[in-house]
């Protein structure tokens, strides 16, 4: 009664706090994003960054010589120190034996059982060591193999102007078969100082008769124990040509 009624009714008004409150939600939602794509963006490179680290380690294992890997020379090399030989200087004990070579024969001479004052056809024993005459020595003729019962043997005594180490040695012969011969060497030109080294039986043409050890000393002798036949009732050895294996004194 005591007011107008023109008076317009007024509004009640929104209170503030609950703007306010909205906003703040809003602005905590957009932190909470950009905290996860963060975390995520952080997690993915940690990630990547192991991978690589561990890609790069795996690498480098792949790439070292495994023989490094327990103090090989290649590990020694790839360090910078220079390689060592695992080998030691050789000592004069383990080096390389001389290597046996053809021997030059200084002289021939005639051989019997007593030496040299009854060898067969002395004349002509230097033809074993001039082979350019193309002719043999050749013992004297026998009616049996066995020198008809008058000596044991004949042959040829090689004079080597040294001592040396005979391996093996190289006869040529007659053709027909039917020789047996020894090989033997010494320091003495005299029988019973020069001893058996090889020996070969029923031979002809080429005959390499190989010491069964190094035989040592100045002179080879070609020993005949038994005649090749040669024609009816004659037996009779030719040596064409001598040739001597072996190591020298001074090589």
């Amino acid at each position: 009664m005591g007011h107008s009624a023109t008076e317009p009714e007024t509004e009640p008004e929104e209170p503030r706090g609950g703007a306010r409150t909205w906003k703040l939600a809003v602005v905590g939602l957009v932190g909470v994003f950009v905290a996860l794509a963060g975390y995520d963006l952080v997690g993915m490179s940690g990630h990547l960054g192991a991978t690589d680290v561990a890609s790069a380690a795996h690498t480098t294992t792949a790439a070292t010589p495994a023989s490094s890997r327990h103090g090989s020379p290649a590990s020694a090399s790839a360090s910078g120190a220079p390689a060592r030989s695992a080998r030691s200087p050789a000592s004069p004990s383990m080096q390389a034996a001389p290597v046996a070579h053809s021997l030059g024969v200084t002289s021939a001479a005639a051989f019997g059982p007593d030496g040299l004052s009854d060898g067969d056809n002395p004349a002509i024993a230097s033809r074993i060591v001039d082979v350019s005459t193309y002719l043999p020595w050749y013992s004297s003729w026998y009616a049996t193999p066995e020198f008809g019962n008058l000596q044991s043997g004949t042959g040829i005594l090689l004079d080597m102007g040294e001592t040396v180490s005979v391996s093996s040695v190289r006869l040529l012969l007659g053709a027909a078969p039917g020789a047996d011969v020894q090989v033997r060497v010494g320091d003495d030109p005299h029988p019973a100082d020069l001893s058996p080294a090889a020996s070969a039986y029923g031979v002809g043409g080429t005959v390499r008769l190989t010491a069964t050890a190094p035989a040592t000393g100045r002179y080879v002798l070609i020993w005949f124990t038994r005649l090749p036949p040669a024609s009816q009732g004659h037996y009779q050895v030719n040596v064409y040509s001598v040739e001597v294996d072996g190591t020298s004194s001074h090589p």
